[in-house]
């Protein structure tokens, strides 16, 4: 190892700035970014140099093995999804036109006194992925696409009145799908790609494209093969690289299934989207990596990745444009949400007009064209003409309200928090004037929570980072959780989702919560 100060093989040049007692900033030049880093000194960090490599040690704890974390260049950028760096220690922090730069954690921490953890830490928190994304400066700089996740945005195209579902979903299909869920400033610029054999611009663009993050890759004849068949392995890996993320880890010895053994290429991102509830096996115990995935398995695990799986959506007769796919197919709200079909308006039917609401409402919903309920503060209110008129009803609230999703003139569930549980779901079932928590029942816990993930319903809420409820039609609504997926050392950059269907039960039964399969 050599130390900054050196002139390295690799062309990796360093200017650490005197330091300064006013505002402390560490600053790092190199031929390749530069990084700026308020609140740190340099005299704090010890910086160290290897082939592709920087390595960030708080020099205090340096002799007790006090390394933070290692910068490592990836070249070409397309490389960034080899085997090696495909672990969940990690993280890709910025993308430069030729290359890529990730962040490799140590894990662990330091063994050192009091003090000097203390230093450490707030080193380290100096220099976390979020900081380094932020001041980290390639010096030929490049987006990192980014997943977007709104509903009824469309990415499924049809031809000639077909959206043939039970075709085999194509690699130059594949390729125009997650070409539309991925956004970056860059997608406007013309991509040549190294493939020969994509007649189809709007395909050969967006192959080209993934191809330069190293989403595809062709085959050893340099070919791309538009027209061959994704296999459900294929589609496991991509779902992953789609956000440029590593597969959830899987621990212990044994092989989820017994077509999948631990040796397999796709091994660990078919047990990650299976975990994260985006595939599932048979029930032969059997995954059968290497079918072909239909246009309709592929639109459904899609749409499970980015929480909006429509499975449970009361999408009506004559909704379909195409004429091969009627209201009986098992994935018909799927392929509609996915051809951007599906609407606001039939997610909430009934809608009131803003003047309509009570004043600063926190949260509304409407179970008929002139029946709702209504939060503002503390206080719940209804209506029965439309919002013309609206009376108090039941207690005071105790929680702050996120969302409400009301069923009938006397039942309705809320989405609050307050104190130590940030996240409340309760129902009532007699206008207010009781509520009960829904979680309270380990089984409906289980159906909303990824608790099996973590072992305990307490870890499995440090996990959380977000909880959603959305109306799904007049007879359900949709629960999201969104939780970063459990791992023992490292941060994971996947943010997956827990959907839940809510469905009022029978007059006499508390609300049901099943999860979707």
């Amino acid at each position: 190892m050599r130390r900054s100060s050196l002139l390295l093989s690799i062309c990796l040049v360093f200017a650490l700035a005197a330091p300064v007692s006013a505002a402390e900033t560490f600053r790092l030049e190199t031929v390749d970014f530069s990084l700026t880093v308020p609140g740190l000194s340099d005299e704090e960090i010890t910086v160290e140099t290897g082939t592709g490599t920087v390595s960030f040690y708080h020099t205090a704890s340096r002799e007790n093995g006090g390394l933070i974390g290692t910068l490592v260049t990836v070249t070409p950028r397309c490389a960034v999804f080899s085997p090696a760096y495909t672990q969940p220690a990690y993280r890709i922090v910025a993308m430069g036109t030729d290359r890529a730069f990730l962040w490799r954690s140590p894990g662990g921490g330091v063994n050192c006194g009091p003090e000097t953890l203390e230093d450490f830490v707030r080193a380290a928190e100096a220099l976390s992925v979020e900081q380094l994304r932020r001041y980290l400066r390639p010096a030929k700089p490049d987006d990192l696409p980014v997943l977007r996740t709104e509903r009824h945005l469309a990415y499924l195209t049809a031809e000639d009145g077909l959206v043939r579902p039970d075709d085999p979903l194509t690699r130059g299909e594949l390729a125009e799908i997650l070409y539309a869920l991925l956004e970056a400033d860059n997608q406007r610029s013309r991509y040549q790609g190294p493939f020969c054999d994509i007649p189809d611009e709007a395909q050969c663009q967006a192959a080209s494209y993934l191809a330069s993050y190293g989403m595809f890759t062709g085959y050893a004849d340099g070919a791309f093969h538009p027209e061959a068949p994704v296999t459900r392995a294929q589609l496991a890996v991509l779902l992953h690289r789609c956000q440029f993320a590593p597969p959830v880890g899987l621990y212990g010895d044994t092989e989820p299934f017994a077509d999948v053994p631990t040796d397999h290429w796709a091994a660990g991102y078919i047990h990650s989207a299976t975990v994260l509830g985006w595939m599932q096996g048979g029930s032969d115990g059997l995954f059968r990596p290497e079918a072909p995935v239909t246009r309709a398995q592929a639109v459904t695990a899609v749409n499970r990745m980015l929480g909006r799986d429509a499975a449970q959506n009361p999408v009506g007769l004559g909704m379909s444009p195409w004429s091969d796919l009627t209201a009986g197919h098992w994935a018909y709200g799927n392929l509609l949400e996915a051809a951007g079909v599906l609407t606001d308006t039939l997610d909430a039917p009934f809608a009131p007009e803003a003047d309509a609401l009570p004043e600063a409402a926190d949260a509304s919903s409407f179970f008929s064209e002139t029946g709702g309920w209504a939060v503002s503060g503390a206080r719940l209110l209804r209506t029965a003409d439309g919002g013309r008129t609206w009376t108090e009803a039941g207690s005071p609230l105790s929680v702050s309200v996120r969302a409400l999703w009301a069923y009938s003139a006397e039942g309705a569930v809320l989405l609050g928090g307050g104190g130590d549980a940030p996240w409340m779901l309760l129902q009532t079932e007699d206008g207010g004037e009781t509520w009960r928590d829904c979680w309270a029942g380990p089984e409906v816990l289980a159906a909303c929570l990824p608790v099996e993930q973590f072992g305990s319903a307490r870890a499995a809420w440090s996990a959380v980072r977000s909880v959603e409820l959305r109306p799904a039609g007049v007879n359900g609504a949709y629960l999201l959780v969104r939780y970063t997926p459990y791992d023992s050392v490292y941060t994971l950059d996947l943010t997956a989702v827990r959907q839940t269907f809510l469905s009022p039960a029978a007059p006499s039964a508390a609300l049901t919560a099943a999860a979707v399969s």
